[in-house]
């Protein structure tokens, strides 16, 4: 009898540790402690809080993240925020705030959100959250996009940071989403 009690009692640790598993990521969405609120997308993918981009350069780079995910890539979102202390908690915790690639609400096959958070007023300037959904995105594909793009951001040049950013995230995505199919 002692046995028997013994292998039950073993079977339910057992069952509520897998069951605790079940949903091992973090799904925090909440601001990182004494970082900014998070901005709403309102009619861009392209969010300048920071007031360092032209018009034009929202709209451009606006139209080629609406095209990722209009044609089912990914959903991708550019956001120039100062006063982050916690770039890759807020990076992250913000694509899921917004819910960017979520499935059934946008691209299929859920997670392939990307968030670039560009921080005018920090020394490392540009940080990267990447949905579980883009696994072949990696640093090999990002880091030489990020690279260019910081040359120009150092030089207080944002425009033509994030049309660099944008345009390289673009043909990278789509270049992977082509092999994969």
């Amino acid at each position: 009898m002692k046995r028997v009690f013994l292998r039950l009692l073993c079977l339910s640790m057992l069952a509520v540790a897998c069951d605790r598993g079940a949903d091992r990521y973090d799904t925090n969405v909440a601001v990182p402690r004494g970082d900014p609120a998070f901005p709403p997308l309102a009619a861009s993918w392209v969010v300048d809080r920071a007031g360092v981009l032209s018009e034009a350069a929202i709209a451009a780079n606006d139209a080629v993240c609406d095209g990722l995910q209009r044609d089912g890539v990914a959903e991708v979102v550019v956001v120039i925020m100062n006063g982050v202390k916690q770039p890759q908690d807020w990076a992250t915790h913000y694509g899921r705030w917004l819910g960017l690639g979520a499935k059934g609400l946008s691209v299929e096959g859920a997670n392939r959100g990307l968030v670039w958070l560009v921080r005018p007023d920090a020394d490392e300037k540009l940080t990267v959250s990447v949905g579980r959904g883009l696994p072949r995105f990696t640093t090999v594909d990002y880091g030489p996009i990020m690279d260019e793009a910081v040359e120009y951001f150092n030089f207080g040049n944002y425009d033509r940071g994030v049309a660099a950013l944008v345009a390289r995230t673009d043909r990278v995505l789509r270049k992977i989403g082509a092999e994969e199919n």
